[in-house]
């Protein structure tokens, strides 16, 4: 008998705030006076809906977020709503320090044509479990629905536990979660409780190495950063998870695998800024969007990295995606 995740039986096509499939943490091109590029957005958004993404991620930690005032965030997921045209929907991040805040980035995304909002907790301070709760059903109330759980511990580590994702999922608080810490037993027990507690939740995973993994615990889809640059790869791996085929599943989890290890240059350490300015710049000369810059301070690649990437990654993004996938 085939394993099937119960993520993929037929009961969860009937949730009215279904999530499911490959959602890419779109990237922000910007011009290299630091604003945004309109332009590039739009090429790079309709790049990722053509190759049969499902959904779109704005505003995230690949989406440089945190340089990005509250206007500007609001006017990237009218872009991208704009760029998508209704083909697929759109998933913005509107998490901040406070309450107010985030309740704030949540109307502008929702009015903006958001269709689902998702929130970090609130960041820098550590607020205990009965704040972060009260946090999130604030929100909810707010936009008189259901929000996404954002789970990052390594870098907000007062987050959620998985009892208190379970308590606000049973009170329509939460209608789905994305796990950003590649921890597949935090995943294991969060879906092991969610089943005893009768409570069922679409979660997503974000690490770009553990989509496999992901999807056989009972994820439905992927935040995977790497989907910027190979979403009908990632589409392909999504669609053998739905069929059954686990070997093919795991082989181009190890393909994908082969892509993350080349991409940060040598002698670099792998962080998020590093990784938005390594696929701007991979974008760039895959020449879906026009410029390589990220926001301020972070530093631009270096000749030696760009000749890296050149040489060691484009040509495998070329073999994952094919050769003329190029604009």
């Amino acid at each position: 008998m085939t394993y099937m995740p119960l993520a993929f039986t037929p009961s969860e096509e009937a949730s009215p705030h279904r999530l499911h499939g490959v959602l890419p943490p779109v990237v922000l091109p910007m011009t290299p006076d630091g604003e945004v590029d309109s332009a590039s957005l739009e090429s790079h958004v309709n790049h990722l809906v053509v190759a049969g993404v499902h959904g779109l991620w704005a505003n995230g930690t690949t989406g440089e977020f945190y340089s990005l005032d509250g206007e500007g965030r609001a006017e990237v997921v009218r872009l991208c709503v704009k760029a998508a045209a209704g083909r697929v929907p759109v998933v913005a991040h509107v998490g901040d320090t406070s309450t107010s805040l985030a309740v704030r980035h949540a109307r502008e995304a929702l009015a903006a044509g958001a269709a689902l909002v998702s929130v970090l907790p609130p960041y820098f301070v550590g607020f205990g479990q009965d704040e972060l709760k009260a946090h999130y059903r604030a929100l909810a109330h707010a936009i008189d629905g259901p929000v996404v759980a954002y789970h990052l511990p390594q870098f907000i580590p007062a987050t959620l536990s998985i009892g208190s994702i379970v308590e606000l999922v049973a009170e329509g608080v939460l209608c789905g979660a994305k796990d950003s810490s590649s921890d597949m037993v935090w995943l294991r027990r969060l879906q092991r409780r969610l089943r005893e507690a009768g409570t069922p939740l679409p979660c997503l995973t974000g690490g770009s190495s553990v989509a496999d993994l992901g999807y056989l615990l009972g994820a439905v889809g992927s935040v995977a950063s790497t989907g910027n640059l190979t979403p009908r790869h990632l589409v392909r791996q999504y669609a053998a998870a739905r069929a059954g085929d686990w070997d093919l599943v795991l082989a181009l989890q190890d393909q994908s695998e082969e892509l993350i290890e080349l991409l940060a240059p040598p002698g670099t350490v792998a962080a998020p800024g590093l990784t938005t300015t390594v696929y701007k710049y991979l974008l760039s000369a895959l020449g879906r969007i026009e410029s390589e810059h990220s926001a301020a301070p972070q530093s631009q690649l270096t000749a030696q990295d760009r000749r890296h990437l050149d040489e060691r990654v484009l040509p495998v993004i070329d073999r994952l995606e094919g050769p003329g996938d190029r604009a």
